[in-house]
């Protein structure tokens, strides 16, 4: 099956021009498959997921910024 650009590979081609195809769906994936409730993920979000993706940072790396932006004070 050929990948199919998602929404957030539209709106940000130039994050998803790094990948190859297998990568461009995993991450699409990954954003689909893991809706929270009220969230829509921003640019750095699908950044800090191509980066994963594409090994510039490990798993921890990756859940220390998502959790650090939600647990950031926004006051």
């Amino acid at each position: 099956m050929a990948y199919e650009p998602c929404r957030y590979a539209q709106r940000w081609p130039d994050l998803f021009d790094q990948l190859d195809d297998d990568q461009k769906q995993r991450v699409s994936d990954a954003l689909a498959n893991n809706p929270v409730e009220n969230w829509e993920p921003e640019r750095d979000d699908v950044s800090d997921l191509v980066d994963r993706e594409l090994g510039r940072i490990d798993t921890a790396e990756y859940i220390r910024r998502t959790m650090s932006k939600v647990t950031s004070d926004p006051a």
